[in-house]
Order: C-alpha cells, then sequence, then structure tokens
C-alpha cells in the first residue's frame, strides 16, 4: 500500500495545436503538470487531506491525480468535482465532452450527489475546477481539469 496524501490542489488548462496528442500537452502545462509523470486515481479524497496551492514539482515527478481530460476539433471542456462529506471524506467525480462548460460542470455535480447518496452520507462542501475551449490557431483543443496529490 502507498501512504496517503496529505495535500491537493485543483487544477485546469487549456491548450491546442496540430496534433491530438500535442494539444493534451499543451492543456497539462498550462495547468503546471505537463512535466510530470500522473499517476491516474479513481475518486477518493482522504479525510484529513488539505487543499493547497500547486507546488512546483520537479520534472519528471511521479504524481497520482484524478484527471478529465477532453480533447477534440471543436469545443471540449473538463471538469473535476470534489464533494467533502460529513463523515471527511471527500468523493471525485470527474467529466469531460465535446460539450460547454457548464454541462460538464453540472454532470460532474450530480455524479459527487449520486455518490455522497449510495454511502448514505450528506455533502458539506462541493468545489469544481472546469476547462473549456475550442481551436483558434490549430486544428485540435484540448482541455484538461484535474486534482492533484501530493504529502
Amino acid at each position: 500500500m502507498l501512504g496517503v496524501p496529505k495535500k491537493y490542489a485543483l487544477v485546469s488548462g487549456t491548450g491546442e495545436a496540430d496534433t491530438s496528442l500535442a494539444a493534451f500537452d499543451a492543456a497539462l502545462i498550462d495547468a503546471g503538470i505537463g512535466d510530470c509523470n500522473l499517476v491516474e486515481l479513481s475518486s477518493i479524497l482522504p479525510p484529513n487531506a488539505e487543499e493547497d496551492d500547486l507546488p512546483e514539482l520537479p520534472p519528471g515527478s511521479i504524481v497520482p491525480a484524478v484527471v478529465a481530460k477532453a480533447v477534440g476539433r471543436g469545443l471540449v471542456s473538463s471538469c473535476i468535482c470534489v464533494g467533502r462529506l460529513e463523515s471527511g471524506l471527500g468523493i471525485v467525480s470527474e467529466r469531460a465532452a465535446t460539450d460547454s462548460a457548464e454541462t460538464v460542470r453540472r454532470l460532474a455535480k450530480r455524479d459527487v450527489e449520486e455518490m455522497a447518496r449510495l454511502r448514505g452520507e450528506k455533502l458539506v462542501e462541493v468545489r469544481t475546477v472546469t476547462a473549456s475551449t475550442e481551436p483558434e490557431d490549430a486544428e485540435w483543443a484540448a482541455a484538461v481539469a484535474a486534482v492533484v496529490f501530493w504529502g
């Protein structure tokens, strides 16, 4: 078993480029996590984890994160929604689509509400981070939202 993170940050970014992978890379760079090796996690925020500003991460760092990414040739949006339960546990939803920021935000919040209901708990706090863009000067666009863990 790996350790339990003590801190987290909500980040987002957008990018565009002439290839889908480069657009995604540009969005990661914009979010401040482009030079990291992301290890994708599922949907739990540790009970005692505190939100903080993203620290400077050394290039090549292995960084756990819940990531929502959307890549396309038109409008793309992504959202991370974090819900804190009465018990202190946090639950995370990630949504991405070729749709509006408001749509992915609404769907992510609905996910967290349903996840709380399944646990028989009430939400005491809900936070979201959303990214949305469409290509202007390139063929591809990407939107990334993430909750990044450390400590």
